[in-house]
């Protein structure tokens, strides 16, 4: 299992940088290949459809979710734990669910969010900044 951050799967679908929608590409292909499961808080859902809706039609992005929620298995938002992460860490709250959520499950967190990467770290949480840290990312998995 697998805990993929909301930020890996907008670089995958929004192309703002060649080089992070590249390594989003490939390490969720090497996700699949490996038949790993990916585990989010349910918040991964809310925060996906604020995101596409903001950019297309309600129907198109309706479409998207479904499709990836289909990988994914979403668990209930670990809410107690997410907020002890946020009064050690001071992480924003939706970076505090998939960091509860890959220490609940005992999971790698994978990340394009700098920030959340260097809070899950310092919560116990492996955790790679895929921008950074692709080679290393690929290697764990």
């Amino acid at each position: 299992m697998i805990t993929v951050d909301t930020s890996i799967f907008i670089d995958l679908l929004f192309e703002y940088d060649s080089n992070r929608t590249l390594k989003a590409e490939e390490v969720l292909g090497i996700i699949l290949e490996k038949g790993l499961e990916i585990i989010n808080p349910t918040a991964f859902k809310v925060e996906l459809a604020g995101v596409l809706t903001r950019r297309m039609q309600i129907d198109k992005a309706l479409e998207i979710i479904k499709s990836i929620l289909f990988e994914i298995k979403l668990i209930p938002n670990p809410d107690e734990l997410a907020f002890d992460v946020a009064l050690k860490t001071g992480s924003r709250a939706t970076d505090a669910y998939f960091i509860a959520t890959a220490k609940l499950t005992n999971t790698i967190l994978i990340t394009n969010d700098r920030m959340m990467a260097i809070n899950a770290k310092k919560y116990g949480v492996e955790a790679y900044y895929l921008i950074e840290e692709f080679d290393i990312a690929k290697k764990r998995l």
